[in-house]
């Protein structure tokens, strides 16, 4: 089912008002309706969802509405208890993943194949800006092609300065204006790529109230700019309307780009272009005001952050959800200790602290089995594949500069550590995967919490996702390759005999 028919059957079974429900989560009983005929996207805030959840489950009070509750969210008498079914509720109005798995895929499948900006590893000599920079404190420009024209003449001007600044931008406006025209969104590519690589830095509030597949379409154009590690990307946590539209484009001290528009008239606006010092810092102000407010959208980690990259993921590991974790091989978590000590030693990263800091993984993660299920992925590979050494070390990449390989034995001893696992937590799950599409990518999600997303290819590149839609997208997208039935009903005995047959076919 969609959403908008969930909707429908929640509200039908409780006699519930567009009006009402409206008045319960603060949105418009005409919104309400629209979403109801599924001519609105899909409510993705959890905080919505969970007082719509709340509402419904407190209007169920009769014998028949629990039992078509029941039937149609296939709950047990547990999940009618206390809190638990409004939990059920919400965990069903969310879970309409097909779109958005599908958006997370296309993503991934970008991301494994981007390459690192080369401007950035050497930075051209200063140039003459390409444009001829207006002369007025004040230029305005209209539509879709007057914002194009704006924002060539600010990066030109900024890529002209011999000192380099922080650049602030955001803008909650339609993207079409940067990629509907392609000859513009490959000169838009060039000029960031020339700011950044003259030592400039950007600081973006990205709009996550657009729909999750535009989303991820403008982090992945981003996605090679933030791989120069140059970019602070942040996001307002809260809902806005979404009628009155704002862009900023500042270079504090330098000049700014500012426009606004309402509901869908972008295409009428004017953008203005301010070449004075004193608005620019005036917008700058504004635009540090809403920063305040906001909060990171994402970490970006490169091969030389792998510090921060560590510190990152010990915090995510420190707290208690369930987990899924799909590699492009086996995580590192579930490696044994004395297969780690031996990896390491191999990439020459046999330090102290790095073996302590995998000791420390492996003692969360055990702690964590006690409560919270942990689910990892595993993708079948050809036994010639394995025999020549050719299954990669998950994450190498990004520890040792360079791709590392299990020998068999080495693979056999980590497939063994699952089985161990297996038999000793009853929370521990492996899902055993044929024909799974190749992958230089690790996704680890956490429900409710967040997302680790790499690329694990040349040059690797690590994500921190923090952002609740951003997040329970590559949560429902792990979900999905499992699949719900196993997903919700894991066959414990069927997953180890899985596991022992794909060892001793290994062996033999």
């Amino acid at each position: 089912m969609q959403f908008y028919e969930k909707l429908d059957f929640l509200m039908n079974i409780t006699k519930t008002s567009n009006s009402a429900l409206g008045q319960k989560v603060k949105l418009d009983a005409s919104h309400i309706s629209r979403l109801r005929r599924g001519q609105r996207n899909a409510i993705k805030d959890k905080a919505t969802l969970a007082a719509m959840a709340d509402y419904f489950a407190r209007s169920c009070t009769s014998e028949y509405q629990r039992k078509a509750l029941t039937d149609m969210l296939n709950l047990s008498q547990p999940d009618l208890e206390g809190d638990q079914l409004a939990r059920s509720i919400s965990k069903w109005l969310i879970h309409e993943t097909k779109e958005d798995s599908d958006a997370v895929g296309v993503f991934l499948d970008s991301f494994m194949k981007m390459n690192h900006p080369k401007e950035r590893q050497a930075a051209p000599k200063p140039k003459a800006p390409p444009l001829s920079l207006p002369q007025e404190a004040l230029s305005v420009y209209y539509g879709m092609d007057g914002k194009r024209q704006a924002a060539r003449f600010f990066l030109s001007e900024v890529m002209a300065q011999s000192r380099p600044r922080t650049l602030l931008l955001y803008s909650d406006e339609t993207t079409d204006w940067m990629t509907a025209d392609r000859e513009f969104a490959a000169q838009w590519a060039q000029l960031m790529k020339g700011v950044l690589a003259k030592g400039n830095r950007i600081k973006i509030i990205h709009t996550v109230s657009r729909d999750l597949d535009e989303m991820l379409n403008a982090i992945g154009q981003w996605m090679p700019l933030y791989m120069t590690g140059a970019i602070e990307p942040y996001y307002y946590p809260k809902k806005r309307d979404g009628v009155h539209k704002r862009t900023l484009f500042v270079a504090p001290g330098l000049s700014a780009v500012v426009s606004s528009s309402v509901g869908q008239m972008a295409g009428q606006a004017a953008n203005l272009l301010f070449r004075n010092q004193d608005a620019a810092d005036a917008f700058a102000e504004e635009f540090n005001q809403y920063l305040q407010q906001c909060k990171p959208l994402m970490k970006v980690f490169t091969s030389e952050d792998d510090a921060r990259y560590f510190d990152a993921l010990r915090d995510f590991e420190k707290k208690a959800c369930d987990a899924i974790i799909k590699t492009e091989s086996l995580s590192l978590l579930t490696m044994p200790e004395s297969l780690s000590s031996k990896t390491m030693a191999r990439m020459g990263r046999a330090e102290r602290p790095l073996i302590d800091y995998h000791r420390q993984r492996i003692k969360i993660l055990e702690n964590h089995l006690q409560t919270h299920r942990f689910t990892e992925i595993v993708p079948l590979y050809p036994l010639e594949r394995i025999k020549n050494h050719g299954v990669k070390v998950s994450l190498s990449d990004i520890m040792n500069g360079g791709s590392q390989y299990y020998t068999r034995e080495e693979y056999l001893e980590h497939l063994e550590h699952l089985v161990y696992l297996k038999q000793t937590f009853d929370r521990f799950h492996v899902y055993l995967v044929e024909d799974l599409p190749e992958s230089n990518y690790t996704v680890y999600a956490k429900e409710d919490l967040g997302a680790i997303i790499a690329k694990t290819s040349a040059p690797p590149v690590v994500l921190s996702v923090d952002e609740t839609n951003m997040a329970a997208a590559f949560w429902d997208f792990l979900r999905d390759l499992i699949g719900e039935k196993d997903y919700q009903n894991p066959n414990q005995q069927e997953e180890t005999k899985k596991l022992l047959k794909y060892i001793q076919k290994i062996k033999q």
